[in-house]
């Protein structure tokens, strides 16, 4: 893949990332989910997690629209103000990405 292909991913991945440092300090203030709300939001950041890094992307428009399809999922957590199951998305994601394909995470910063 060329350099330039990389400038997608960038933007996707600060927002990503600054949405997960928000996430984490909403989730600090006192959370209102139960456990098993927030480990069923675990395992849909590790599910979506799991889509990305199985697959080679052809070019970096199919991988930002891996990252968009994620995103969504996330999505359903925001629209129902759970921050702490957003953020539980958030760090089951990018941890599962930065353990099973750290060149995929290395790409991503």
């Amino acid at each position: 893949m060329k350099w330039y292909k990389y400038l997608l991913v960038i933007p996707v991945l600060a927002m990503a990332l600054s949405a997960a440092s928000c996430s984490t300090k909403q989730a600090e203030k006192g959370s209102t989910e139960s456990e098993a709300q927030l480990e069923a939001a675990r395992n849909a950041g590790r599910e979506a997690a799991r889509l990305i890094i199985t697959r080679e992307f052809a070019d970096s428009m199919e991988f930002h629209g891996a990252i968009l399809e994620a995103a969504s999922r996330k999505a359903a957590y925001q629209l129902d103000k759970q921050p702490g199951c957003v953020a539980a998305f958030d760090s089951a994601f990018i941890s599962t990405i930065r353990t099973v394909r750290p060149d995929l995470a290395r790409q991503l910063q």
